[in-house]
């Protein structure tokens, strides 16, 4: 898992790294006494999907507009496409490489959706000639607008104002888009629309930089997340590293007792007969879901067709769990793991001994 890395991406054996698009290093902003954005580490890839994820409050549009040039930084540097941010050609250069949405996107209402993107083209400098109604034509079809052109942008839905929205972000090409919230507001007909948009951008080698709060729709389209709280970086990776740890055999038990003492018989159990057995800890239950007694379950850390296994190992002991399931991963655990107040865990076997774990009040 990678966590908090500002590095630049070095050369592996198997080949160059993917060139880096966007790097914050130690990336800081504070209102006032107030610190919205705390020593900050990002590192976007060329063709990511690269989410921003965290609350609201925890400092995303601030970082997006330090991103953008919107907000002065009170520490820390910025490099877009390589270059330092400090220097004013060099940010006005890597900006005409970037569309952006940040905030919610303004149009007129009662223009049509090409008479609308044709005032933000001119607003953006393009000149108003065929070259440009054409590529007007290009980005409302690639949002899927083209049939609806002709419609007054108050006769639009929710989802089809924000793929405007992109369309207009679009419409100089660029190699890099940031997205703010896209799909914030929208009923879930509208997420759909979006979320396949932001998967058609990837597709076309556009790299997609955005930021949420609804952590179940990033996951379904993002490849790298980083995740934040008030402003801090929790974890930065590619979406399968982060959640890898997330996955495994749940077991829940109907005596607290019994949760610890299952950890203990399958640590020793992989010390011998069971290689397979990884490791062991202990997590909260999701929310809607059986809650055991003492509050805890047992996360085990093996191939999921090893469930039978598991079961016939604790059997043996005279241990039987309640419960026994396969246990999927989501962003939405991963940030609760991240921040909730939990035990510590029990440690992976095969070593070192399963402390105590007092149940919370």
């Amino acid at each position: 898992m990678e966590v908090q890395s500002a590095q630049p991406v070095a050369a592996t054996e198997t080949g160059p790294a993917p060139a880096v698009v966007l790097r914050t290093e130690q990336l800081t902003k504070h209102f006032g006494s107030l610190p919205a954005v705390s020593n900050l580490n990002l590192e976007v890839r060329r063709g990511d999907v690269f989410g921003l994820l965290g609350p609201n409050g925890s400092g995303k549009t601030t970082t997006l507009g330090m991103i953008l040039g919107l907000i002065w930084p009170t520490a820390g540097r910025v490099f877009l496409f390589g270059n330092p941010m400090t220097d004013d050609r060099a940010r006005r250069a890597a900006l005409q490489r970037i569309g952006a949405i940040v905030e919610q996107p303004a149009f007129y209402p009662y223009l049509t959706g090409r008479e609308n993107l044709l005032g933000v083209a001119t607003f953006a400098g393009l000149p108003t000639d065929a070259i440009t109604r054409a590529r007007i034509d290009e980005v409302l079809v690639q949002v899927g607008l083209a049939s609806r052109a002709r419609d007054a942008y108050n006769k639009y839905s929710l989802g089809m104002k924000q793929r405007l929205g992109i369309a207009a972000a679009l419409l100089t090409n660029p190699e890099l888009i940031v997205l703010d919230e896209p799909t914030n507001g929208l009923d879930p007909a509208g997420m759909v629309e979006v979320r396949a948009l932001i998967g058609q951008l990837a597709q076309r080698g556009i790299t997609v930089l955005l930021s949420s709060h609804l952590l179940h729709e990033v996951q379904q389209v993002c490849t790298r997340v980083a995740i934040l709280k008030q402003g801090v970086l929790l974890a930065q990776g590619a979406v399968a590293d982060l959640l890898a740890s997330q996955i495994g055999i749940q077991l829940g038990f109907s005596q607290p007792e019994l949760l610890q003492k299952a950890a203990s018989v399958l640590q020793e159990a992989a010390k011998t007969t069971a290689p397979w057995l990884r490791g062991t800890r202990y997590i909260q239950p999701e929310p809607g879901a059986w809650v055991p007694p003492g509050g805890w379950l047992l996360l085990v850390d093996a191939p999921l067709e090893r469930a039978p296994d598991i079961n016939a190992l604790l059997g043996a002991q005279g241990v039987y769990a309640a419960e026994i399931r396969r246990r999927e991963a989501s962003l939405e655990q991963f940030f609760l793991a991240l921040t909730a107040g939990q035990p510590q865990p029990a440690p992976r076997a095969p070593t070192g001994a399963v402390p105590h774990i007092a149940p919370q009040e």
